[in-house]
């Protein structure tokens, strides 16, 4: 015990001795020794900045570190949020590329390239990444090898590194002896610091003075501690890989922006996600930091920089981490063989065969940028889609949505309906062309023309599949106005406030009607109802100037869109049925008059005057196409652009739409019983006939009646022209409605031309048959081309069960007056008074 005692007072003695006799060295024999002569000033200045760089490092680090992220640490969270990007893939899994930035934020993007103040915060520039969710492994050992290699340890446990600092007067030394002229030496930048400088956009550069330099490495010095300590709490060291992965900077010259992160990166340098890379191709990414890959070819100058530079980074830079870091032997042989077959010279961009080729076709001006650039990809290939896609985002988010999603699979083949996208603007040409002449000054339909002093409306075309899943998808504006109307959207949060949508269905709302009428079970398609305004001649035709009291037949009633006699028969069913269809369907009723007095369901839907998204149009389509395929118990979803969602937090995300809202059951609306005669009232638009000729709103489409069309076994539509207080005044021109080829591919689709507001008419004297109608035979030949590629066998009914597919046609009346009643039908006529 003696023994310890003295051992351990020993011990004592040296530990305080031992820096005094240190000291007194110093002073003694270096600060103060005038033997030494000028030397002594040398030994002061290193001595002071070794303290500082202990300082630095072990005091200053800890406490900056502790102190600055209880008040920093939530604006770090949010300026690295910014910068991250959502990936977008089509149906067939191909990388399409990321959302602009311009769509991707609330209000503080910059998409500038400067520092912007925004109110009282400054934006800076963003860079767009995609979040990796599990770092590879072999680029984070690389990475830090390379960038960080002390980082956690004694020598850099708070973010900024000992060594680094410490060398930076030898490297300031060098490089002025080197230059010929005073520079400030670098030091080792730790993942930390270079972070500050990514987030901040404050990088080096080479006209940049020491006074600039210095300030620029005291930024750094100021913020690492605080991301080390944000990123590493508990000492988990996840978020710090994760922000690695994601914010780096590793590839350049891509048209205007550089690639920021790992995903990406992998994405358009070697054409796979980062989960599928190679330990070679991870080397090479984590070399890249610091050396960015050049993607494009350019001047031959240009050309000899790109390919030394790559060589660099995958025979130098990658293989020095393929020797130091892996010890077996075999594995280390075969990486760097991967290595070498690499070097050969820097891949061009990938991108997906068939999008190259949708590229090349319909953007050849753009597709070098847009194969090494992932927004400007994006943007190219959906033109409009993307503006969907964000608004379905938005509506189950909001504004928040990327803090849940960091990529999305569309229900949709980006190179076809971008093909489709080009369709639908050259039929807008040929009808701006033929109607130009009725369009208001400031309107335009051709795309093309669009301007300062030019507007087009909203034009939306959109197609799905019996299982909710768009197809096709094409919308003129920026607003994605399918989704429902600008002012219909919380500001605040971005949600859309379905109780605020008031864009009117115009004859559309008929189908409710349909629905009404039929689930009753009293009519049939030839049930006359009473028509106080019919004229004297052509009943069984579309004209309806008249003063007579007449019965018009139920498909002459639904085919010509006459709303006399419809409002008449709904009003018999009952307020409070038809109130309860609109209801079921998700539509809003026209607001009350000042006296308080609202309008009767069965006349607001008839004249259409209830209000509702073309999505939820569309999906009332859906739903009608679903009870006539005989699937009534099948939920049917508002139609979606996304298929699957990849989650931020799968555990948090997934459970918020897993359980899609809107869904609407078939046989909870429409009556088994109801098919027959619903699906004759609602063809009757396209397949009306009277001696031998067509009639109905849909007649310029008669050849799509499937009774008349081969490989077609139902098709059903109806359309809708909305006008303001003036009856001339064209507001909105609706078609909606459903189809199923004959092996079994099966669609729901809506077109929509107008502004939505009676404020704001863009035409004169035009209908839906004559804006909505071509718009409509384009997007079906689209559709026939597409059931052909995609067929569904199981939605077509068992053997026994076929649809009545006999021509819809009205028996030969005479063509100079009207059929005479029997008095049986006379007296029914008028008991519907």
């Amino acid at each position: 015990m003696i023994t310890i005692a003295k051992l351990l007072m020993l011990l004592l003695e040296l530990a305080v001795a031992l820096p005094v006799r240190m000291v007194r060295f110093a002073t003694d024999w270096i600060f103060f020794n005038p033997r030494i002569g000028p030397l002594r000033y040398v030994a002061w200045a290193a001595f002071a900045y070794l303290f500082f760089a202990l300082t630095l490092v072990y005091i200053i680090a800890p406490i900056r570190g502790y102190a600055g992220q209880a008040y920093l640490s939530e604006r770090l969270r949010y300026d690295a949020e910014r910068w991250l990007a959502t990936a977008i893939y089509d149906a067939e899994g191909n990388f399409v590329g990321t959302f602009d930035p311009r769509l991707d934020s609330r209000q503080d993007v910059n998409w500038t390239g400067q520092a912007i103040e925004v109110g009282h915060y400054v934006a800076n520039p963003d860079h767009k990444s995609i979040p990796v969710r599990d770092v590879p492994e072999n680029y984070w050992k690389c990475l830090t090898y390379h960038e960080d290699r002390y980082i956690g340890t004694p020598l850099n446990p708070f973010g900024i590194d000992l060594l680094g600092v410490l060398k930076i007067p030898y490297s300031t030394i060098r490089r002025s002896i080197a230059l010929k002229r005073l520079s400030l030496g670098v030091g080792g930048s730790t993942l930390p610091m270079q972070l500050a400088r990514v987030i901040y956009k404050t990088p080096p550069h080479l006209k940049e003075s020491t006074g600039e330099k210095i300030r620029r490495k005291l930024a750094e010095w100021w913020l690492a501690p605080v991301i080390y300590f944000e990123l590493t709490r508990d000492g988990d060291e996840t978020a710090l890989k994760q922000w690695a992965a994601n914010h780096l900077w590793l590839a350049q010259r891509t048209g205007g922006q550089s690639l920021h992160g790992v995903e990406v990166a992998s994405q358009i340098v070697f054409g796979k996600e980062a989960k599928d890379l190679s330990v070679a191709e991870q080397f090479i990414l984590a070399s890249a930091v610091n050396k960015p890959i050049i993607l494009l070819e350019g001047s031959e100058r240009l050309n000899a920089v790109r390919l030394d530079r790559w060589r660099y980074i995958a025979e130098v830079r990658a293989r020095t981490c393929a020797e130091a870091l892996i010890d077996d032997p075999a594995e280390q042989a075969r990486v760097v063989f991967d290595l070498v077959g690499l070097a050969g010279g820097p891949p061009d961009p990938q991108v997906k065969p068939k999008l190259e080729a949708a590229l090349e076709l319909n953007a050849p001006d753009r597709a070098a940028r847009a194969r090494a650039n992932p927004v400007i990809r994006a943007n190219t290939l959906m033109p409009s889609a993307r503006f969907g896609i964000r608004e379905e985002m938005k509506q189950i988010y909001g504004f928040d949505w990327r803090n849940h999603v960091r990529g999305v699979t569309t229900t949709f083949d980006a190179a076809e309906n971008l093909a489709f996208h080009g369709k639908i603007e050259q039929t807008l040409m040929r009808l701006n062309h033929k109607w130009g002449n009725r369009l208001n000054p400031n309107y335009t339909l051709d795309p093309q023309k669009t301007g300062p002093d030019l507007k087009i409306p909203d034009v939306t075309v959109v197609a799905a599949d019996a299982a909710g899943n768009i197809v096709r998808y094409y919308e003129s504006g920026e607003t994605a106005a399918y989704f429902g109307s600008p002012f219909a959207r919380d500001t605040e949060n971005g949600s859309y406030v379905v109780s605020r949508e008031g864009r009117m269905l115009a004859s559309t709302g008929k189908v409710l009607a349909a629905i009404a009428i039929a689930n009753e079970g009293k009519d049939g398609a030839d049930s006359l109802y009473l028509d106080t305004n019919a004229p004297a001649r052509g009943l069984e035709t579309c004209s309806h100037h008249g003063n007579l009291r007449r019965g018009r037949q139920a498909r002459v009633v639904f085919a010509c869109s006459l709303n006399e006699p419809l409002m008449i028969r709904t009003a018999q069913i009952g307020q409070a049925r038809v109130k309860k269809l609109i209801d079921a369907f998700g539509f809003n009723m026209p607001p009350t008059d000042v006296s308080g007095a609202g309008t009767p369901p069965s006349t607001a839907v008839v004249l259409g005057q209830i209000a509702g998204s073309p999505r939820r149009v569309h999906q009332m389509s859906g739903v009608v196409l679903a009870s006539l395929l005989g699937r009534d118990r099948a939920g049917v979803r508002p139609p979606s652009l996304i298929r699957d969602y990849d989650y931020t937090n799968i555990a948090e995300d997934q459970s918020e739409t897993s359980r899609p809202k809107g869904i609407i059951v078939p046989r909870d609306v429409i009556a088994r019983d109801a098919r027959p005669l619903l699906k004759s009232l609602l063809e009757a638009p396209l397949c009306y006939e009277s001696n031998r000729t067509s009639h109905g709103t849909l007649k310029s489409l008669n050849a799509w009646c499937a009774s008349r069309r081969n490989g077609l076994r139902l098709h059903f539509a109806k359309t809708g022209t909305q006008v303001s207080e003036d009856p001339n005044a064209t507001v909105d021109g609706w078609v909606t409605g459903g189809l199923q080829f004959d092996n079994g591919a099966a669609y729901s689709y809506v077109v929509l031309v107008g502004t939505g507001t009676a404020s704001e008419p863009w035409a004169r004297s035009l209908h839906s048959s004559q804006i909505a109608a071509p718009l409509v035979a384009t997007l079906l030949g689209d559709l026939e081309a597409h059931a052909r590629q995609h067929p569904q066998s199981h939605l077509l009914p068992a053997s026994n069960r076929t649809l009545d597919r006999r021509p819809v046609t009205e028996p030969k009346l005479s063509s100079h007056a009207p059929q005479p009643m029997s008095e049986a039908e006379r007296q029914r006529v008028f008991n519907l008074n």
